[in-house]
């Protein structure tokens, strides 16, 4: 076996297709079949059978494509920590994060990492929680801050970050600006935004709404917070956001947040990383320097601990 017949298999396995897993390595379609061909003759065993137009990994292959998905992880962690030893501080770190918590509350972090390891190559993918993850998987992304993955991340190492309330943002001129704390069913009739996308917040707030009987007039998808921030500073319906996302147009006079009755929904955030992956130091400061900036950046008001 070598790296490559390893990476041939796995591309198949996670494409089902042998032409879609030369594409994803830029291979030809006949250099895969080969490369599986000559690892089936090697191990004695047929490693993926036809299924219709699709193929499927035998049990023998899918044994030796876990223990391959395995092998070439742990050799991409080593390749990246050797490069470290080119110089102290060079390297690369891939965030993952959604799109809010990318424009909001990653800068100020990413300024202060630079600071550490100015010679650190680092990106930010702003992409859905579910999104990143899959992408993580792929080793396209080293590090996931999300929410609202679950069970989807039971393969992955985690550590939570903190929980957030969704509260509801109106602007400064709206009538229910007259209460200190809004109850559900003040909602009937109001035009709401959502994010859209199949954005896991939606989900927290239908079921929320649907579970208490509130029928607004309208749920308008928008397909950002942004969007949704400007559409309610112009008087064009209601949002339900957790303070942090706003507390600049909050601190101006531009929105006004008020909290529901008996809590609002809320969405526990964490880190994702690879099982089989041993965090790099730039991923450990990374991480420290995110858990510091909680209660600095988003405010003790904004925040429940967890």
């Amino acid at each position: 076996m070598d790296t490559r017949q390893l990476m041939t298999i796995v591309a198949v396995a996670r494409t089902r297709s042998f032409t879609e897993a030369a594409k994803s390595l830029h291979l030809t379609q006949s250099a895969v079949s080969h490369a599986v061909k000559a690892l089936e003759t090697d191990v004695g065993h047929r490693l993926f059978e036809r299924e219709g137009r699709r193929i499927r990994p035998t049990e023998p292959g899918e044994y030796i494509i876990r223990e391959a998905t395995e092998i070439l992880a742990r050799l991409e962690s080593m390749r990246e920590r050797i490069g470290n030893f080119d110089g102290w501080g060079r390297g690369r770190l891939r965030v993952g994060a959604t799109p809010a918590c990318a424009h909001i509350v990653l800068p100020e972090i990413i300024r202060e990492f630079k600071q550490s390891f100015p010679s650190c190559t680092i990106s930010i993918n702003p992409a859905p929680s579910k999104q990143n993850v899959e992408q993580l998987r792929h080793n396209d992304i080293d590090l996931v801050l999300a929410f609202g993955v679950g069970a989807d991340a039971a393969d992955l190492e985690s550590l939570d970050w903190f929980e957030d309330e969704l509260m509801i943002v109106m602007p400064p001129f709206h009538p229910l600006t007259s209460k200190e704390i809004i109850d559900l069913n003040d909602l009937s009739g109001e035009t709401l935004h959502l994010y859209g996308g199949n954005n896991p917040t939606d989900a927290i707030i239908k079921d929320r709404l649907h579970g208490q009987g509130v029928r607004p007039a309208e749920l308008i998808e928008v397909g950002s917070m942004e969007a949704i921030i400007e559409m309610v500073k112009i008087g064009q319906g209601l949002a339900f956001a957790p303070k942090w996302v706003a507390a600049t147009h909050e601190s101006v006079g531009s929105l006004t947040f008020r909290p529901i009755a008996e809590g609002g929904p809320t969405r526990k955030w964490a880190f994702y990383w690879a099982r089989q992956h041993e965090l790099t130091l730039f991923e450990e400061t990374f991480i420290g320097l995110c858990i510091e900036a909680k209660e600095r950046l988003l405010g003790r008001n904004a925040l429940e601990y967890v």
